[in-house]
């Protein structure tokens, strides 16, 4: 997986994203957690220590995020203006679907923050 050319404000809002679809079912799994680490591992960072930083503080974030269906989708949608072209848009929506799927299985609290995405993406 390449960087995409994400702005550092991308960097930040396209791993909120995919935190919140690896804690939008509940349930967290080592097949979401490793795509969502390789997907990091393309991010340039001067040390491990400011690696681990910006991993933890996106944790704290998005976990606070996905409380609810509700508060997932304002999230979503407040994360959809850091993407201002259709381009990144669904690359970061691509991303997003790799980490859901990654596992094998799509729950219904899933689905509904792709289709969520989706919207609120304009795609």
């Amino acid at each position: 997986m390449s960087e995409h050319n994400f702005t550092e404000d991308q960097k930040v809002a396209v791993l909120d994203l995919l935190i919140i679809g690896m804690y939008a079912d509940h349930k967290l799994t080592s097949a979401e957690d490793d795509r969502i680490q390789k997907m990091i591992d393309t991010f340039s960072f001067p040390s491990d220590y400011e690696r681990q930083m910006f991993t933890d503080a996106a944790i704290t974030r998005a976990s606070r995020e996905a409380v609810s269906p509700e508060a997932i989708r304002a999230c979503v949608t407040q994360l959809a203006a850091h993407f201002p072209t259709p381009e990144v848009r669904r690359k970061a929506y691509h991303m997003l679907n790799n980490v859901i799927t990654a596992d094998g299985q799509v729950s219904a609290e899933e689905s509904q923050l792709l289709t969520a995405t989706r919207e609120a993406f304009q795609l």
